[in-house]
């Protein structure tokens, strides 16, 4: 059962952007964002999930629980450099 569990919470959207009613995704992806290039690397986007799971994002706190941050990141990466542009999020955020 839990191995359902988890799969259904990794395949659930990650919905991390702007359809979320908590708290600020534009503020939390400018403060994961530390070196202020616009694109998270592995460590930020490990960051903005966190602080969105903080706001009280209930995707973001499974992708915390089970520590699938980078399931997540491979779900929301398009172009496959391993890190995600706030394009990136916005684009996976409209095809979930």
């Amino acid at each position: 059962m839990r191995g359902l569990t988890l799969l259904g919470a990794l395949t659930l959207p990650l919905m991390l952007a702007a359809t979320v009613a908590c708290a600020d995704p534009v503020r939390d992806f400018k403060s994961a964002d530390t070196d202020g290039d616009g694109i998270l690397e592995v460590s930020e986007f490990r960051r903005f999930v966190d602080l969105r799971a903080d706001s009280g994002s209930k995707i973001a706190q499974r992708v915390r629980t089970f520590r699938a941050y980078g399931l997540a990141l491979s779900a929301v990466d398009y172009d496959g450099d391993g890190k995600v542009s706030g394009a990136e999020l916005i684009r996976y955020d409209k095809n979930s």
